[in-house]
């Protein structure tokens, strides 16, 4: 059971995760009516799951034009939520480019206006050495002359280098922070572009853009046809486990019924008394039966008896006629 229940949470973390990728993604590609198209995603990302799981359910008694159906249908979802993500990923990239793209621009502008403001520096530098070469003549009167009609075009000269050295200087402030996030946003920017120097052998922007799109192919061709196959080996699992669950049921169940109870106690043995056989007495004739009927005629006459040694009458049953009784 541990395993059935990590096997769909983790079928239920990569669809959660799929399918908010999924919304987001088209909620960029849809932007005029972001609540709807949100909506929309979520009731699509659930229906698919439980239409995965009902047609592996059942797939044997289903009806054959349902079952081509809902297989279609779960193809369609799972390609729609697979733009939906590539929508994403591919919007995360822009703007991560954007924002880079957007401090090169600045740091370009900046470095624009620092040449310029060298270029500046370095005409008036070079105007007022011009100047001075004029005034190193042999005559001192005539230099001092020079010099002095120079006056105002040498403090003009000299207050444009102050200008362009303090612009400079300011210039060079701003650049610091960033050429500093520049550097970072290149950090975060360089595995995708060792990743594009290996498959196109060139690390440029347009490459990059390149190797962006290979790789987010790749993730959506993964995401969302694990997620579903996740949630149908889940299900796989549980009915397995569910089977076996009520065959060991139905086992234990036959054995108890066919089992015989064992006797509790054994009954004891009834002792039986050996009974001592009867002697069989035989029956004597009444030899003076004859004298109550009146006549010998009614009544047998019986053998006459035999005496023993000791006098004592033997009676021979084979002999002995029965008389009816009056």
């Amino acid at each position: 059971m541990l395993f059935i229940a990590l096997l769909m949470l983790a079928a239920l973390a990569i669809t959660s995760v799929a399918g908010y990728f999924s919304i987001l993604g088209l909620m960029a590609i849809f932007p005029a009516s972001p609540i709807a198209v949100a909506a929309m995603g979520g009731s699509l990302e659930f229906a698919k799951l439980i239409t995965a799981s009902w047609v592996y359910r059942n797939w044997s008694t289903a009806n054959k034009l349902l079952k081509t159906y809902f297989t279609i249908a779960i193809v369609v979802l799972s390609f729609i939520t697979s733009m939906g993500v590539f929508g994403y990923l591919s919007r995360a990239h822009i703007e991560h480019t954007t924002v880079g793209g957007s401090a090169q621009i600045k740091i370009e502008q900046l470095e624009s206006q620092k040449t310029s403001a060298e270029r500046r520096l370095k005409n008036a530098q070079t105007s007022l050495d011009t100047l001075d070469r004029l005034t190193t003549g042999e005559n001192i009167l005539d230099a001092n002359f020079i010099r002095n009609r120079q006056k105002r075009e040498r403090a003009a000269l000299n207050k444009e280098i102050e200008a362009a050295a303090t612009n400079i200087q300011t210039i060079e402030t701003n650049l610091i922070p960033l050429k500093t996030e520049n550097l970072i946003l290149e950090a975060e920017v360089g595995p995708i572009k060792y990743v594009a120097e290996l498959f196109y052998g060139s690390g440029d922007n347009a490459t990059i853009d390149k190797a962006v799109r290979m790789m987010i192919i790749i993730l959506i061709f993964v995401f969302d046809p694990l997620a579903i196959l996740l949630i149908i080996a889940a299900n796989m699992t549980f009915l397995g486990l569910t089977k076996r669950e009520e065959s060991d049921i139905v086992n234990i169940v036959s054995v108890e019924v066919d089992e015989p109870k064992a006797p509790t106690e054994t009954p004891k043995a009834k002792k039986i008394r050996k009974q001592k056989p009867k002697a069989l007495i035989p029956e004597v004739p009444d030899f003076f039966q004859f004298e109550k009927h009146g006549s010998t005629h009614d009544v047998p006459m019986p053998d006459p008896p035999r005496k023993n040694a000791r006098g004592q009458i033997v009676v021979d049953e084979k002999n002995i006629r029965r008389m009816p009784r009056a």
